[in-house]
């Protein structure tokens, strides 16, 4: 019996030696986290920039940048979110014009200041120094959050194994990829959390004001902890969660308001009623017939989220402040609106707590089956970060395999029997089709637009359509599809099919990697058959910039017999602008002048313009646009009718220099 006990006791000291503590377990979480993304980074950045990883801060070709980013590479004509926090690394307090035009909506990017401003502290003020630390602030912080999860399941005699699940969490995956500062803001919250669990409330709430301004949604967390004191009945450390984030934020946007003139932006409309989005997210996920992994396991994990929170929920009496903050995220999550749900780089950053407060709180159920609903969330959320991952990895192979890429071979793709051959595979420029529409006219019209997309490449592509709207409504709609090679979609009216949407605007094609052919043709379906082709769509180069007055010749205007011209105008600069709009008649001199203010993106159709110069029967005039706001470029188009039922005959300009005489100042 004594040799049995000795047997065992051997035999659990070697299991004790092989198997490593809970701590150490911890740390192998957050070394394998480190050693993925250090080679996925490095894979990326090495097939598709050279190896320069400042192009992961992904600045755009089109955007304005301080000059800190003259030698960055860019990634595509408009980049993405991480320039802006870039950006404003180089300058948080915003005392150079230079930054603020570098921003897109510089209250609303700048309210998230945090990780910005630490870099630039970091890197004592250069501003060259501060891009790179604020990469490596964006990319740390949020490994950090791994090891503290895996942690925090140690410090609670979890295994801190399930920590593995949040390696490539798709909103971390979305932050380390596109350098953005959320998965800082995600470490800021969970550090503020832990501490208030270890009984450590003024250091919590230090990191929870830094929270809250890294990202402005993490005072739910600050607001979690103030109920979990509140039910503690301990109401100072309850007051001072509940008002001192509020109180810094608040203190930052009237330092905002005194630079911009303007605080308390809140971005575009992110918010509707819940599910409303669930069709259109429907038709993306299931667009051409196939299935998009990443985005399909992202809606299976906003799914789970809300299962998750049903079980959460009805346990009350085991809510704390971690509890409270899973269902206060998963509770914003059903109110987000579909111009954040249209992809997961989007909704996986705003709700990047979710998966890694599920992790937390699931060793804490009381069963099996509650706890693996709650794992659920972070189980989808990795596996859709790692389609991501592979999909961000195969398309800087462009082709090829990874053997072949390490050996510097160029980049292939297979045709359509099979056969592999050399194809250089360019990025695809952005197309622009105006106009679009989905509305009723004068007359009883009904003017839609039929819409034709073809994939050029001979591998799937994937395009982003986004919808610039004219009027009041100026938020985008977005909408992504995947075509297979050289497959072409075709709707017959395409604002409504695509986007659910009354109304006019333009539409900008956004093709990820490589070109797209469009044709569109807007018209008046009540005059009858199909007036004509699809018109091709229109490009960067047939932007009217500087000083180039472009001319819209073959206008006319005749009230008696409801003959009108109008002019469409779509801003592609970053900034706003003026555009100038002169009519003429037979004559060199304009009949008057019509100045429209543009903000970026915008787009914009003047009605009947002829009548809003006075001008009588016009039988062969023309327009003479341009804009002479420095840095301008915009397309233009003329529309013209001729009669109540009759369809549009489109007239694109011709550019021209010197300027034709304008009208007097």
């Amino acid at each position: 019996m004594l040799a049995g006990v000795n047997s065992r006791i051997v035999r659990n000291a070697a299991l004790t030696t092989i198997m490593p503590s809970r701590r150490n377990a911890a740390r192998f979480v957050a070394l394998t986290a480190t050693l993925f993304w250090v080679l996925a980074v490095s894979f990326i950045a090495d097939f598709r920039y050279d190896g320069d990883i400042r192009a992961l801060l992904c600045v755009g070709e089109e955007t304005h940048h301080p000059a800190a980013f003259d030698t960055v590479p860019t990634a595509g004509p408009w980049g993405y979110d991480g320039q802006q926090y870039a950006a404003l690394a180089t300058d948080p307090f915003l005392r150079h014009q230079d930054t603020v035009e570098a921003l897109d909506s510089p209250s609303y990017r700048a309210t998230r200041v945090m990780v910005p401003m630490l870099a630039w502290l970091l890197a004592v003020g250069n501003s060259t120094t501060a891009l790179v630390v604020y990469q490596l602030l964006c990319w740390g912080l949020g490994l950090g959050a791994v090891l503290l999860v895996a942690c925090w399941l140690a410090d609670e005699g979890l295994s801190p194994w399930w920590a593995l699940l949040l390696v490539t969490s798709t909103g971390l995956a979305a932050a380390i990829i596109r350098t953005t500062p959320d998965a800082a803001a995600l470490l800021f919250m969970l550090a503020a959390l832990w501490l208030h669990a270890r009984h450590r409330p003024w250091p919590a709430l230090v990191l929870a004001c830094a929270a809250v301004l890294a990202r402005e949604t993490s005072y739910l967390v600050a607001l979690a902890v103030a109920l979990d004191e509140l039910r503690h009945r301990r109401f100072s450390i309850a007051a001072a969660f509940a008002s001192a984030p509020l109180a810094l934020l608040v203190a930052w946007q009237f330092y905002l308001r005194s630079v911009l003139g303007s605080a308390f932006a809140t971005g575009t409309s992110n918010f509707s009623v819940p599910f409303t989005w669930v069709p259109a997210k429907l038709a993306t996920v299931f667009a051409s017939g196939g299935i998009w992994w990443m985005e399909f396991l992202g809606l299976c994990a906003v799914v789970a989220t809300v299962l998750a929170m049903i079980v959460v929920a009805t346990k009350p009496s085991s809510w704390s402040a971690p509890e409270l903050s899973f269902l206060a995220f998963g509770a914003m999550g059903l109110f987000l609106s579909y111009n954040v749900y249209c992809e997961a780089w989007a909704y996986a950053r705003a709700l990047v707590p979710v998966p890694f407060l599920a992790v937390v709180i699931a060793g804490r159920q009381p069963d099996r089956l509650r706890r693996w609903i709650v794992l659920s969330v972070p189980l989808f959320y990795l596996l859709s970060g790692a389609a991501m991952t592979r999909g961000e990895v195969h398309d800087a192979l462009e082709g090829r395999t990874l053997l072949a890429a390490l050996r510097g071979e160029p980049p292939t793709s297979a045709s359509s029997t099979g056969a592999t051959r050399s194809v250089p595979v360019a990025r695809g420029r952005p197309l622009y089709v105006l106009p679009v529409a989905n509305v009723g006219g004068r007359a009883g019209a009904k003017w839609k637009t039929t819409l034709e997309l073809a994939n050029l490449a001979p591998i799937e592509n994937r395009v982003r359509l986004e919808l610039l709207p004219g009027g009041d409504d100026s938020v985008p709609r977005r909408k992504t599809l995947v075509l297979k090679p050289g497959q072409t979609l075709s709707w017959q009216n395409a604002v409504d099919e695509l986007f659910s949407f009354g109304g006019s605007g333009a539409l900008r094609v956004q093709p990820r990697f490589a070109a797209v052919a469009v044709r569109s043709l807007t018209e008046n379906m009540a005059a009858g058959a199909s007036s004509g082709a699809l018109l091709p769509a229109l490009t960067d180069e047939d932007a009217i910039r500087g000083a180039l007055h472009a001319r819209l010749p073959g206008l006319v205007h005749d009230p008696a017999a409801a003959v009108r011209t109008n002019i469409g105008l779509l801003n592609l600069a970053p900034v706003a602008i003026v555009v100038r709009v002169e009519p003429h008649d037979r004559g060199p001199r304009a009949l008057g002048r019509l100045e429209q203010w543009l903000r970026p993106g915008e787009f914009l159709q003047i009605d009947d313009v002829f009548a809003k110069v006075h001008a009588g029967r016009v039988s062969n005039g023309s327009a003479v646009v341009h804009t002479p706001s420095a840095g301008g470029a915009f397309l233009a188009y003329a529309s013209v009718i001729r009669g109540r039922n009759a369809t549009a005959t489109y007239v694109f300009p011709g550019k021209e220099l010197p300027p034709i005489l304008p009208a007097g100042d």
